[in-house]
């Protein structure tokens, strides 16, 4: 079992609401880790236990991916951080000790045309649409769905205020929506 960052979801719930609700497609896996790795914190020598491996970009990937910088808000996590017992058989059982790092957490996908298409897609997403990473986390959070959650369905077939996936049928007010795309992202307007 991986320990992963705050931030490491947050990159994970961004990538997964682009594909889904911008893209129109499941997350892509090769599109993925073309864009991001996984990387041992504090370092490869020592890795911690709660927190033991972060995703962040591979180098010189990000200017081709939305843009954004993540919040330091989440970063003091540790101190606050638990393990909540496993009740039922959903989950893998929890494994001492930190994560073990392995080749396969850099490995690249194999399907460059199709990582090659999306990446212009997204290009097209940021120059044409305007996509930004505060209208992806705006947009999950208007239909108030969270992208790592067990859904219905995906977010491209998302039906309006009576869907399934809602968490709530509240509205949420500008002022709230502004504040939660402050707390994870840094530098919005």
């Amino acid at each position: 079992m991986h320990h992963l960052t705050p931030k490491s979801i947050l990159h994970i719930s961004i990538f997964v609401h682009l594909c889904e609700a911008f893209l129109g497609i499941e997350p892509h896996f090769d599109l993925f880790s073309y864009c991001f790795h996984l990387k041992p914190h504090p370092n490869e020598s020592k890795i911690d236990v709660v927190g033991g491996s972060g995703l962040q970009f591979h180098q010189g990937k990000k200017p081709q991916y939305i843009s954004y910088e993540l919040s330091d808000k989440v970063i003091d996590y540790k101190e606050m951080w638990c393990y909540v017992r496993n009740h039922s058989s959903s989950l893998p059982l929890r494994t001492p000790g930190p994560p073990v790092k392995r080749p396969s957490w850099n490995s690249r996908g194999g399907r460059a045309d199709q990582v090659n298409f999306l990446l212009g897609e997204i290009e097209c997403l940021k120059s044409v649409h305007q996509i930004t990473s505060a209208s992806i986390v705006a947009h999950w959070s208007i239909r108030r769905v969270q992208p790592l959650q067990r859904r219905v369905h995906l977010a491209f077939e998302y039906t309006g205020e009576e869907d399934p996936t809602r968490y709530t049928r509240e509205k949420i007010s500008e002022d709230d929506l502004e504040n939660r795309v402050a707390v994870v992202l840094k530098n919005v307007d």
